[in-house]
């Protein structure tokens, strides 16, 4: 690895959802920078790889946003070094992912090559259990920004998926925004 930023996504869960590109950047690695290590494909990562997590972080910020400014700041400084920097995350690097945005904003301007190593996103699963296409119109939303609204922008002759959709108080606060646009008995 040079200097530079490689992004790996370490798919929704399933370690044989890994896949071989990513396989093989993190076979090759000594260490890898892990968003989180409260994923199950983490278990399965080589075992010669040194892991460093940011978990910290989500107790010691005040909002997701200063999280994900924080590992920016930091994968963006690291990715500085002679020997560059792997940073991974669950699903895809480009869905759901702020840090990974933030990251390709500030290492553009700074010159600095990034790599997207794909991985399976929490979507491809969703829709071969449901048998859904997602190109027959399903739309795909962030739980904590339709939260925030009280008449969502969503067409409700399609098919919804919600993502980001971490905890009681917010699936409920999506269901109370839903209900301003679906009625009770709806599908």
């Amino acid at each position: 690895m040079k200097r530079g930023i490689t992004i790996v996504g370490l798919g929704p869960g399933n370690p044989a959802h890994l896949t071989l590109e990513a396989q093989q950047v993190l076979q090759e690695a000594r260490e890898v920078y892990l968003r989180t290590l409260h994923h199950p494909t983490v278990a399965s990562l080589p075992k010669h790889l040194t892991l460093r997590s940011f978990d910290h972080l989500y107790q010691e910020k005040e909002t997701f946003d200063e999280v994900y400014e924080e590992i920016a700041r930091q994968i963006l400084e690291l990715g500085r070094r002679p020997e560059g920097v792997i940073y991974a995350v669950p699903g895809h690097p480009l869905v759901g992912e702020a840090a990974t945005q933030l990251i390709l904003a500030s290492a553009k301007e700074r010159g600095l090559p990034v790599r997207i190593v794909e991985g399976l996103s929490f979507i491809e699963p969703v829709l071969t259990r449901l048998g859904l296409d997602a190109l027959d119109g399903l739309q795909i939303v962030d739980a904590t920004e339709l939260a925030t609204q009280h008449h969502p922008h969503l067409n409700p002759d399609v098919p919804t998926l919600v993502g980001q959709l971490y905890e009681r108080s917010l699936a409920s606060d999506v269901k109370l925004t839903l209900m301003n646009l679906f009625p009770a008995e709806h599908p």
